[in-house]
Formats: C-alpha cells, structure tokens, sequence
C-alpha cells in the first residue's frame, strides 16, 4: 500500500503538472482571472477521476496484465495528449483573437484540418506523419512508465475483485454524475477555459477580448428597444438594392484603388475609370477583430456601445420591404454570436452549409450566386464575407503572385527579419488581389441576374492586419493604423443616385449603414453613432478600442491628425501625428498641449466600459 501512495502521488503531480503550467500562462500572458484556477483543476480532476475509475475497474477483469498494461496505456497516452491538443488550440485562440476556442469551431476545423494545414503552408501528410511520430513516442514513454511505477496495480492486489471493480465503477459514475452537473455551474463567469469551449455564451468581461457586463448591456438593449418601438419605415421611392462585401483582414493602403504600388485591385480600379465610384475613404475600423468589426458596419455602434440586440442595418431594410441574404465565406455560426447577429435574414448561407470546400474557401460565394434567382423587383440586400485576405484563406492557384511568399502565421506575434515580411507582403497582396478578383465575378453574377440596375455597392473590411510594421503581424492585439485602416468604397450602379459627398479627412467604420440609409431616403436610428459622409459637419474624433488599448483619432486641429490611444495593462500613453508621422514612430505625448492631452483622456474613459481590465 505504501508504494502505491507514492506513485499515485508521482502520478498526480506529473499529471497536473500541465494544467498548473498552463494556467501559468493563461492567469499571466493572457490576464485571465485568478478565479479560473480552482475551477479548472476541479474540471480536471473530473478527468482523472474517470480514468483512474476505468483503470481500476479494469482489474476487476480476467484481462491479462500485459493487456490491462496496453489499454492503461493508451487511455493515459491518449488523455493527456488531448489535453495538450486542447490547450495548444486555447492559446492559438487567445493569440489570435482573443477568446477560448469553442468546441463549435474545433469541431469545424477538425473536420477541414487537411484544408487548414494547406492554407498555412504545411503539408498535410508531413504533420499527421509528424504528429504519429510524436504521439509515439509518447505512447512508448507511458507505457515505461506505466511498467515501472504504475500505482494501480499494487493498489488492486491489496484488495478484492469485488472491491476493484465497485471502486472503480463508483469513480466513473462521480465523473459522469460531475459532468451531467456542468451546464449548470457557473465556472464559464469565472473564466474556466473548458467551461468557455462548451459554453462560450458564458465569457465573462475579463476574457472576452471586447464585452460589457450583463447590467449594461441589458441597459444598452432596452433603451435599443424603445427606439425599435417608435421608429417608422419611411416612404422613399430611392430604395436601391444594397450590395456589401466585407473582406476579412483587408487594409486600405494594400489597394491600388487607394494608390498602392501594385496592382491589387484592378476590377475595382477599372470601377473606378467607367465613373462607378461616388466615394473612398480609408475609414478607421472600432476594433482590430472580426466580431466587433462586422457589428460596428451593421449597427453603427463603437465597441462600448454594442449589446445583444442593436438595430442592425438588415433589420431596417427588412422593414423597409428588403429582401435580406448573406453568404459568408468562413464559420459564422460557431464564431461567438455572429449567426444570430446576422438576424433577421431571408436567407443566410455559411461555409457550414456546404461540406464540398473548405470552411475558408471564398468560391463557397461564387458557388452559391450561380444558381441564384434573378431580380423579382423586391429591393434586395446581399452581403458577402471574404477570407481571400485573411492569414487561413484558401489562395487559389492561378492568381498572380507577386513573389516568394509564406503565410506570415509562421510567423508568430512578433518578428524583425525583413526578409520574411517581405515574403509575408507578398502572400498578403495575393490574398488582396484575389478578393477583388471573387468581388468582380459576384458582381457580374449579379448584373447578369438584374440586380445591379439599380444598386448601391459597398467594399470594406472588418479590420486591418499588420504586416511587419513595429515587427508585429497578425491582428486582434494592436492599435497600430496597419490594423486599424479599412476601405470604405461606395460604388453606384444602374438608376442608383448618389448624393454629392464632400472630402473628408476622417471617416470611421460607424459611418458605412448611416451613409447607406442616407442614399436610401431611410431614417437612421437615434442610437446610431455613425454620421452620413454625404454631411458636411461630420464628427471630427472616431474612436477605437483593442483588449487594453484604447484611442482616438482627432481631426479637429487644421493640417493634423493626432492619434492618441492609452494602454490600461502597461500604463503607456502614445500620441502620433498621422499626416508628418504615418508609421507611427514618434510618441509626442509630452509635447502636445496638457488641456488637449486631459481632454482626450476625459473622452476616453467614457468609452472605457469594455476594456479588458
């Protein structure tokens, strides 16, 4: 009996070894709450408990030892190879957009992993090789182990059968008795990361890159809802199909449309030569991710401002008499509350409605236009989401290249070697080029069908993504323009007016739905906080937030643009005079004028209430 307590006590710390080292990580790196740790060494131990069951259990069996040894084995090999798959995925979820995987998207991925090992640049069967090769390896190493120090054995032989297998099949029945009860513990507020994986709805503000709490979000909502209540359709006889196209990941500055050295966007430019383009503008994006980005463009609401259920552009025009229809390239339904904020819809297609491509193929569009049926003369809405651009877009052969390249996400966060951002340049503005060359067949698709008669067209981005400036790359954790800079391109076709626009030298990505209801004759909701660019006194500061950084860009002074953002985790201030200093290299914090430093700082910290804390 005294050997088996010191195994099991080996045993036990080597096994919770990892949960402990990650949560390391996990409380340090990435700020999750200290609340986190107890609950996920319980869900651990949760685990442990239905494995020590079976193994008991197992010698309450007439198997023989070299076969109890083998299957022992495996379930050991096997769990906490799981388990490091599982915190491997978490971490590439926090650093990447800032929130625990959920099982949703694992299971999606899982189910495409040979498209997403291509889509990184990797050969599929060099991983799984690689991986079976590791994996054992690792089985080799547990079954010495095992051999040598397992504890079940020598515990089984002080007791019975009987006894082994009742003790094993009442730690089983704990375990399965624990996780019947998990849906209804309140880990997930705490910040547990398992508990997150299965109930993502659940985050708590701490770990949720952007998130309010219940109380003011559910204060956001009903004074949303009494806006609902009074607001009226108008009667507009200018009510043009609506056309958007929101390109993961896509910068302004990496289109030739807005002056880039290399031609990646001619179907936009030649748009532009046969008189379609009524305005551009690098618009400045609420946040450097996809969730709060896609809102902003549909409710027109900067991040501390957006709730559970905001007046959305599709829900207005629906009222106004529009047909609603998206078809996004990419995982909208398992990514974070998205599928019911694309509601209401007529109709609504995802890469989870098609099992022929992969998730992240922008050809699931063009596939599903085909066969779409042609206009019927009920106003129309599309929107389409890219992922041409995006790091884990399929690029599909036969698009120019523009030299050796390499998907940056081999990157990592955090690289200073000029030859690999050149290559990660390159493999960028393929992704860009191939965008515009998917937006230029879904137009043409659309004109054959009739929609383009009469139609407003917007192309845009959710966010930017940083490409080597200050040796980052990637997005989801900088406030650097690289990430921040997205398109905002109105185009006009057919009998389509567009009212005469003004030069702006600021624009946010707020601004997209109240410009569109503009053109439209609609009303815009009271709670909007964008402004029509077609105004001439529009706002001169627009915000931005990401996890702890916090900023504004101030237009107000004549011939700059400050940039003034605050980080709350490293107690950093900066500020930066975009028009003498674009990339962002001279911090004039202390140089700018204290009563304009204090005032930005006031109008911050009303726009603090998301902030990672």
């Amino acid at each position: 009996m005294k050997t088996s307590v010191k195994r099991l006590s080996a045993a036990l710390v080597l096994f919770f070894g990892l949960p402990v080292l990650f949560l390391g990580g996990y409380l340090k790196i990435y700020d999750a709450p200290a609340s986190a740790f107890i609950p996920h060494l319980l869900m651990v131990s949760i685990l442990v408990a239905c494995i020590t069951g079976l193994r008991i259990a197992l010698h309450a069996t007439p198997l023989n030892k070299k076969l109890i040894l083998i299957i022992n084995t495996t379930v050991v090999s096997s769990t906490t190879a799981l388990l490091i798959i599982y915190y491997g995925l978490v971490l590439v979820g926090l650093q990447s957009w800032g929130r625990i995987v959920s099982t949703g998207i694992i299971d999606a991925y899982l189910s495409q992993s040979n498209e997403l090992i291509k889509a990184l640049g990797y050969s599929p069967w060099a991983i799984w090789s690689a991986l079976g090769f590791i994996f054992a390896l690792h089985w080799a190493a547990t079954f010495k182990y095992l051999a040598n120090y397992d504890w079940t054995s020598p515990f089984c032989r002080t007791i019975s059968s009987a006894t082994a297998g009742i003790s094993g099949l009442t730690l089983i029945l704990i375990a399965a008795v624990s996780i019947w009860e998990l849906p209804h513990r309140n880990w997930g507020s705490a910040g547990e990361p398992i508990s997150l994986s299965l109930f993502p709805e659940r985050g708590e503000t701490a770990l949720q890159t952007h998130s309010i709490n219940n109380l003011r979000a559910s204060k956001i909502d009903d004074a949303e809802e009494a806006v609902r209540i009074a607001y009226q359709p108008a009667k507009t006889d200018r009510l043009s199909n609506v056309v958007i196209f929101v390109v993961d990941a896509l910068r302004a500055d990496h289109l030739s449309l807005f002056g880039y050295h290399r031609s990646t966007s001619p179907n936009l430019d030649d748009l532009e030569k046969s008189g379609r383009l009524r305005f551009k503008a690098s618009a400045v994006s609420v946040c450097n991710e996809s969730s709060c980005g896609i809102r902003a463009i549909a409710s027109s609401r900067y991040v501390d401002k957006q709730a559970n259920n905001p007046m959305s552009l599709q829900e207005i025009l629906q009222r106004h008499g529009y047909g609603v229809n998206f078809i996004l390239s990419g995982d909208h339904t398992n990514f974070y509350g998205l599928r019911d904020f694309y509601r209401p819809a007529d109709s609504y297609i995802d890469s989870t409605a098609q099992t022929l491509r992969y998730a992240n193929d922008d050809r699931i569009i063009t596939d599903h236009l085909v066969n779409w049926p042609a206009y019927d003369g009920r106003p129309a809405m599309f929107q389409f989401h890219l992922m041409s651009s995006h790091q884990l877009g399929k690029r599909l052969e036969g698009v120019t290249e523009f030299g050796e390249s390499e998907n940056y996400s081999k990157l990592g966060l955090q690289n200073s070697n000029s030859k690999l951002k050149q290559k990660a340049i390159n493999f960028y503005d393929r992704g860009v080029l191939q965008s515009d060359f998917i937006i230029g067949q879904a137009l043409e698709t659309l004109k054959t069908r009739g929609y383009l008669d009469n139609a407003l067209v917007v192309i845009t981005g959710d966010h930017g993504e940083t490409l080597g400036e200050h040796d980052y790359y990637g997005h989801s954790r900088f406030v650097w323009e690289s990430g921040l800079r997205v398109p905002f391109v109105l185009l006009a076709f057919g009998k389509a007016n567009v009212d005469s626009i003004p030069a702006k030298t600021l624009v946010s990505q707020v601004d997209i739905a109240p410009t569109l209801l503009h053109e439209l004759g609609i009303p815009i909701p009271l709670t909007w906080e964008g402004h029509p660019v077609q105004n001439a006194d529009g706002p001169k500061i627009v915000y931005f937030q990401q996890a702890h950084a916090i900023g504004l860009t101030d237009a107000r002074t004549d011939g700059k643009i400050y940039k003034h953002w605050s980080d709350i985790k490293r107690g950093e201030i900066f500020t930066f005079e975009l028009l003498s200093d674009p990339e962002e290299n001279h911090n004039l914090t202390n140089t700018v004028p204290e009563s304009l430093r204090q005032e930005w700082q006031r109008l911050l910290l009303s726009r603090s209430a998301s902030l990672r804390q």
